[in-house]
């Protein structure tokens, strides 16, 4: 089975100070024993990063420190979702249908790219962002 994480989803399951860690890290498992097929957009990728390095920790995650767990925890494991200028458009389409602004649009990109991969779920931890922009929508699912 296909699954995409969202962003909110991978940090709490790579941080185990994280309030949701404990719902999280088992779907994270789920991919690296293989049960699952995991998958991230590059959008994903790119954010993870920005929020691992930016993380108000004590000892703050280094950049070098993140870019060794991404690869070692996310990248061996997971297959990455590559984002064209169409699943760009496909999202401000989906943004401006439903009139939403700002960060939706990175919510967007999550859900336009797990649907183009073929995805069955996708795991968030931001649930009401997504069901606005995909009410009823059974890929949307909290870890």
């Amino acid at each position: 089975m296909k699954v995409c994480f969202d962003t909110s989803t991978l940090v709490a399951a790579l941080l185990q100070q994280h309030p949701h860690h404990a719902v999280a890290f088992p779907r994270l498992q789920a991919v690296k024993a293989g049960s699952v097929q995991g998958h991230l957009t590059t959008h994903c990728l790119a954010e993870l990063f920005a929020t691992l390095t930016a993380l108000p920790l004590k000892p703050r995650l280094l950049p070098a420190d993140v870019d060794r767990i991404i690869r070692h925890s996310i990248l061996a494991s997971f297959t990455l979702i590559s984002l064209s200028a169409d699943h760009y458009r496909d999202a401000m389409e989906l943004t401006v249908k439903l009139n939403l602004a700002s960060g939706a649009i990175y919510d967007a990109l999550h859900l336009i790219g797990a649907r183009s991969a073929g995805c069955l779920t996708l795991y968030t931890l931001n649930l009401r962002h997504f069901r606005c922009l995909a009410p009823g929508d059974s890929i949307i699912a909290s870890p």
